[in-house]
């Protein structure tokens, strides 16, 4: 192996050094995130005193509606400043709901805030944070529903990251969205993500912040450096979700040296679900963002009184510096992902039968600068190991192909891949290429109908 050209990565995120001006340009989009604001907008949705989706449509202070006309004039108030670039919009369905004492049909509203691309626009990347809230009865639309954890504070996340990357031109689309109905089966990210697959989007990545404003757990203890990833995958521990999970912490660890992005391999938190399901199960690549560790004692809770003190989903349990770091990880993600040029196609790998050499496959990205190369034994979570094209001696193959070389590494206990770096430092998606022994069709739709079950809220 050629030690010299390889940069080893901590277990606990990567070590990666980011090139100007991509650093140059997320340091300062970092610095733009303002705690501040951030709790201003939770106390704000927690103001309509509930979101549930059956409350109040015909209030301009209470329930859901009044919620949503709320967030379309602050994300009208970012395009008005953006020369049209920002467009916002509602979607509104009417959808099945299969949940106890609830209607069998739900009308739902999202709302959201299209930041076109100036170069590759048809390359889609969706943030989303759910505005709607319940109590401890599910079915209740009128009894007081603040929710200002699950989920005022992903849905404040989402805003402020539009803020921050609305004055920003980028190649790649990015999409901010406010979800209806996630409390009731997701069923605001499923519409959008169903009219997005229905019209043949391609969606490179989507981030659901979602529970992103507590960090002291049930033990007592203060949880307040890392944030959660969660992310589907049908074949093993790889696929397009968990290379997304790995570009956050790719991020994240080459511009957030005091807060990390802690992988778990897993759906979603266990037996539960989230808004990226939705996504996962229209093919595209999705991830969750959520605190260590849920006071589960609060959440879906009724305001009541205790020890002479309000109980429930209150802002005043809520921690919005957490928040904005939680925040700041999706602004470094989306500005890395949508200033990249779109990940390569990793065609194939195979080892060599002379010596212990991998030999990557792979169609070069559009616009890519430079590729780099990556791989990590099968029991590690994250890339360990990244050399550039010279160190893995890239030869054309024709037809548009190429072959790198990783000298010393043996495929059989590794998983390799292939990721693009823009002129300006930032780096695609890591893709990774199909291993022969994977699933067939009808093994992998029991696998996923496994993850579905499981993910089921």
């Amino acid at each position: 192996m050629k030690a010299a050209a390889t940069l080893l990565l901590a277990a606990g995120g990567p070590l990666l050094v980011a090139q100007a001006p991509i650093r140059d340009r997320v340091r300062g989009l970092l610095a733009q995130v303002d705690a501040a604001r951030i709790e201003r907008d939770v106390r704000t949705l927690v103001g309509f005193g509930t979101r549930h989706v059956l409350s109040r449509t015909d209030s301009e202070t209470e329930g859901i509606g009044a919620a949503r006309r709320w967030l379309e004039a602050e994300f009208a108030a970012i395009a008005a400043r953006t020369d049209g670039r920002l467009a916002v919009a509602r979607q509104e369905a009417t959808v099945p709901c299969q949940r106890p004492g609830m209607p069998r049909e739900v009308a739902i509203v999202n709302v959201l805030a299209t930041l076109r691309g100036t170069g590759d626009p048809d390359r889609i990347y969706v943030v989303a944070g759910h505005y709607d809230s319940r109590n401890g009865r599910g079915e209740d639309g009128v009894g007081a529903a603040p929710g200002a954890v699950d989920d005022a504070s992903g849905t404040a996340a989402v805003l402020e990251a539009c803020r921050v990357l609305a004055g920003e031109r980028l190649p790649a689309t990015i999409v901010f969205a406010a979800y209806d109905g996630e409390e009731q089966g997701l069923l605001g990210s499923r519409a959008h993500a169903e009219a997005l697959s229905a019209a043949g989007a391609n969606v490179d990545g989507m981030i659901t912040c979602d529970i992103v404003g507590n960090t002291l757990g049930m033990d007592g203890a203060r949880y307040h450096r890392h944030v959660r990833c969660f992310s589907y995958a049908v074949d093993g521990a790889d696929g397009p979700g968990r290379s997304l999970a790995r570009a956050a912490t790719c991020a994240a660890g080459a511009h957030l040296p005091d807060f990390e992005v802690r992988l778990v391999l897993r759906g979603d938190r266990y037996g539960r679900g989230g808004d990226h399901r939705s996504f996962f199960e229209r093919g595209y690549p999705a991830i969750r963002l959520t605190e260590p560790r849920e006071d589960f004692s609060r959440q879906h809770q009724d305001v009541v009184e205790r020890d002479g003190r309000p109980y429930g989903d209150l802002p005043d349990y809520a921690d919005f510096a957490y928040t904005a770091n939680v925040t700041r990880v999706v602004v470094a993600t989306l500005a890395e992902l949508a200033a990249a040029p779109p990940a390569p196609l990793a065609v194939s790998a195979a080892l060599r039968r002379d010596r212990y050499d991998t030999e990557l496959t792979f169609v070069p990205a559009p616009g890519a600068a430079a590729h780099e190369f990556v791989w990590r034994e099968t029991t590690a979570a994250d890339w360990t190991h990244v050399v550039d094209a010279a160190a893995a001696a890239v030869v054309p193959l024709g037809g548009g192909r190429r072959q790198a070389t990783l000298a010393g590494v043996c495929l059989d206990d590794v998983v390799v891949g292939v990721r693009a770096v823009g002129a300006d430092g930032s780096r695609s998606r890591v893709a990774v290429p199909p291993e022969p022994d994977r699933l067939d069709r009808s093994r992998r739709a029991r696998a996923a109908a496994r993850e579905d079950a499981d993910g089921a809220k």
